[in-house]
């Protein structure tokens, strides 16, 4: 899944934000940038959010890990960030 953004929502969770295909699985992920590893995260599901009303776009999703993730290490503009499986 390509992250397009990083919320933190509680000192305890946080949401990825993007676009990922299929369902997403408790367990651990990868977050990556540019291919390498940054952080192994406990994703503990999906977050459900509200479409907008004007558009025709799908909403992104949020995907729910525990614990912080720095932001501030990415540029989103110019980083390929991505959460991958741990297989």
């Amino acid at each position: 899944m390509r992250v397009l953004d990083i919320i933190r929502f509680s000192p305890q969770e946080t949401f990825l934000i993007g676009y990922p295909t299929g369902p997403v699985q408790a367990g651990s992920w990868e977050l990556r940038c540019n291919g390498e590893l940054v952080a192994t995260l406990d994703v503990t599901g999906e977050a459900e959010l509200e479409a907008g009303r004007r558009g025709k776009l799908a909403p992104p999703r949020a995907v729910v890990c525990r614990g912080p993730v720095d932001k501030s290490r990415f540029d989103f503009t110019r980083d390929e960030v991505t959460l991958e499986r741990v297989a």
